[in-house]
């Protein structure tokens, strides 16, 4: 028998490749690729990895507290769409953690109702629908910085209404509560940081404590409890700011750095230790920013102009290229104007396999 070897077959123009038709069979490595890869990264819509939530927020005095849960689609550019809604209206709560399945709303702020929350709340971000139940905090937190890995998710500080020194963990894949996994970075109470991860690092920075607005950026291995170690500077102080991260870079950008709110955007190489980088500015100033990422492209929505109370918020959303550097792009805008701090998540950042 003989064998057929060619790369490619194509029509007369080079327009389409040939039809196989009848009962066929193939050998070799390269005459089909099948697809391959967990199946959750391959969505019910068929769109592929990339989309991100935004959740939650106020809108004072015009739309009051936010149940509303938006999503984008992150490799594209676009307004955001409806998602479903939160169980209750939130703002101030930790965002950020998720898996390839599963995004995160921890804790947070109702002034509508009970004040400060103790809910746990996830959301299947393959397919479209409200917020689900994942269990209570031991107690009332707001304020936390949140980033995950595929499996743990990290809550750093926050504020009960006293600022918080301890890290909580909690488990991405089953329901429960969280339990403790060490302190912050020299157990100095702190809330308003920001997390990026690596699938194996969490790095936070800035973030409020009793002095002011901090500029250090901390980091710890995801998979071990223990000592929180310096990693560097920002290039300012700042908190409100928004994080987003591939496996290898992330970004912190905006917030308030007292007594206005900035274009700032900072990067850093999460498995090496050093200060942060000029890596470019947001289209606007703004603080209480959300961040959401694949392992290409970040996006940072909603805000306010104001370095204090709940006015001048926006409906922007911007992007990077997380492996350049310059001055963000406009994506498209959020259905309403609300400033969030951090209340995302995403089926593909930094933190996850890609």
């Amino acid at each position: 028998m003989s064998e057929f070897r060619i790369n490619s077959i194509t029509n007369k123009d080079g327009s389409a490749g040939p039809q196989v038709c009848g009962v066929s069979t193939f050998s070799g490595k390269s005459g089909v690729q099948i697809p391959s890869g967990p199946t959750e990264f391959r969505r019910q819509d068929g769109g592929g990895r990339g989309r991100g939530i935004i959740s939650g927020g106020r809108n004072l005095p015009a739309a009051g507290h936010i149940r509303a849960i938006e999503m984008i689609e992150i490799p594209t550019t676009g307004n955001a769409t409806d998602f479903g809604d939160l169980a209750d209206t939130n703002t101030g709560g930790a965002g950020g953690s998720s898996s390839t399945t599963r995004g995160f709303i921890i804790g947070g702020y109702d002034p509508d109702g009970t004040a400060h929350l103790t809910t746990m709340q996830y959301i299947n971000l393959s397919s479209q629908g409200g917020a689900n139940l994942f269990g209570d905090l031991k107690s009332a937190n707001t304020a936390m910085a949140q980033g995950s890995n595929n499996t743990r998710g990290l809550l750093y500080g926050g504020n009960d209404p006293n600022y918080i020194s301890d890290i909580f963990q909690f488990n991405l894949q089953s329901l429960g509560t969280e339990s403790e996994f060490g302190s912050v970075f020299e157990n100095e109470p702190i809330r308003n940081a920001t997390a990026v991860t690596s699938p194996t690092r969490a790095i936070f920075a800035g973030g409020q404590i009793a002095a002011g607005n901090s500029n250090i950026i901390a980091f710890r291995e995801i998979a071990s409890g223990g000592i929180v170690f310096k990693f560097g500077e920002l290039t300012y102080a700042a908190n409100g700011h928004g994080g987003a991260s591939s496996s290898t870079r992330g970004i912190f950008v905006g917030g308030q750095n007292a007594p206005t709110t900035v274009t700032h955007m900072d990067f850093i190489t999460i498995a090496s230790e050093g200060n942060a980088q000029d890596f470019g500015n947001l289209t606007q100033a703004r603080r209480n920013i959300t961040g959401n990422s694949n392992n290409i492209r970040a996006t940072f929505a909603g805000g306010t102009t104001a370095s204090s109370g709940t006015a001048n918020n926006v409906n922007i959303i911007d992007f990077v290229t997380i492996s350049t550097t310059g001055d963000a792009t406009d994506f498209g805008d959020l259905s309403t104007p609300k400033r969030l701090s951090n209340m995302g998540g995403s089926d593909s950042h930094g933190g996850l396999p890609q």
